[in-house]
């Protein structure tokens, strides 16, 4: 199979790393500045379209600039490339149904790599949870905007800036994606947001926000990164105990009528980032694979709705 990569900030670096060790497939790299300093990975070049044309891969990763990935998407689309997008979808919705409409058209699979679905954590939690009845939960994901790429200048990055999809409810739309997929499809977002500190040009630096679920179940969550306490963690109340979850420690704790339990998983980021990859190629032929287009644009509506209410 031949795959281009688009984006070689840190995690299109980590994905292409991940594709080299672990899969024999041609790779390629398109950067669109030929004065870029090559890459560390030594994978081929290429710096036009009729380039990629030439080449005609397989599939597309992107990973560019959130505000890039439909307009790449779409020429990969039209060029017949299945689609490995990095979260989120965008940052509006222009052009998704166009980039459907071509999907469905030329029979390619959309997938959006919201990659915590396949973390230890996640995974575990979800087990856990059949079958009980939730009263309430809590998230947090709080971190440091300048500590996540330390060989940029902060402004330089798209993070900063609102109308290139910074700010925490899209960069960190991680949390939003994995409600949805321990406790079931989000219906409403109430909530606070704002930009209290100096780190970001236009974008948001944190929200707090109530979720209701279809299931009618309310989830506070509390998203910043303008903190200096590294934390990702998810607290879940049930009538007769509680189950914590803490992405970062890669830890599990709960409480139930045998006393309090713990359990370490593994905390190897590459380990779940190469199943998500791995997902991905084995449901190349399956429109019905998690995180496609359809849930990625929904998720993206409910968020942005909120977001510009």
């Amino acid at each position: 199979m031949k795959i281009v990569i688009f984006g070689l900030g840190s995690i299109g670096e980590r994905h292409a790393k991940l594709l080299l060790d672990n899969f024999d497939h041609e790779l390629f790299v398109f950067r669109s500045n030929k004065n870029s300093i090559p890459n560390s990975l030594g994978i081929k070049e290429i710096f036009t379209w009729k380039e990629i044309e030439k080449i005609k891969p397989d599939a597309a990763f992107i990973a560019n600039p959130t505000f890039l990935h439909i307009k790449t998407a779409l020429k990969c689309a039209e060029l017949g490339m299945h689609l490995f997008i990095e979260k989120p979808l965008s940052h509006n919705l222009d052009d998704i149904d166009k980039l459907a409409s071509v999907c469905r058209q030329k029979k390619m699979i959309c997938y959006v790599a919201y990659c915590l679905r396949f973390h230890p954590v996640i995974s575990k939690m979800k087990k856990l949870i059949e079958n009980k009845k939730i009263y309430h939960t809590r998230v947090v994901c709080s971190s440091y905007l300048p500590d996540w790429r330390k060989e940029r200048r902060l402004y330089d990055v798209y993070s900063a800036y609102s109308k290139k999809g910074g700010g925490v409810l899209l960069d960190l739309s991680h949390e939003f994606d994995y409600i949805q997929y321990l406790f079931g499809q989000i219906k409403e977002i109430k909530g606070n947001i704002g930009r209290v500190g100096n780190i970001t040009v236009d974008a948001e630096d944190f929200a707090d926000v109530l979720i209701k679920t279809v299931g009618s179940l309310y989830v506070n969550l509390h998203l910043n990164f303008m903190s200096h306490l590294n934390e990702r963690r998810i607290v879940i109340d049930f009538e007769n105990g509680y189950l914590i979850g803490d992405l970062i420690l890669s830890k599990i704790e709960f409480l139930d009528g045998a006393g309090v339990k713990r359990i370490q998983l593994s905390d190897d980021r590459n380990e779940y980032l190469l199943s998500q990859i791995q997902y991905f190629f084995d449901n190349l032929k399956n429109p019905l694979i998690i995180n496609n287009l359809k849930e990625a644009k929904n998720l993206l509506v409910n968020i942005l709705e909120f977001k510009n209410a």
